[in-house]
């Protein structure tokens, strides 16, 4: 884990952990899943750009359950 949060541009800033688990949490109930699953489940969810975009920042690495995204994507609210 990188620990270093990634920065949330204005653009991003309506996009929510809600959102994102919304469009990856059934991802999770297999293996860990590299920054590449996670975009092809956001995509397959029909998630929005933002979305991806957010994703696509994430460090290269494995992620074995969805708490583990907020460490690199602290900055990201809960929800609005």
């Amino acid at each position: 884990m990188s620990g270093q949060p990634i920065p949330v541009s204005n653009a991003e800033v309506a996009v929510t952990r809600v959102e994102v688990i919304d469009h990856i949490g059934q991802a999770f109930a297999g293996a860990p899943l590299t920054r590449s699953d996670l975009l092809a489940a956001a995509r397959l969810g029909s998630a929005r750009p933002e979305v991806l975009e957010l994703l696509g920042r994430l460090p290269d690495r494995r992620f074995s359950r969805p708490h583990e995204l907020w460490v690199d994507l602290r900055d990201v609210p809960i929800e609005l």
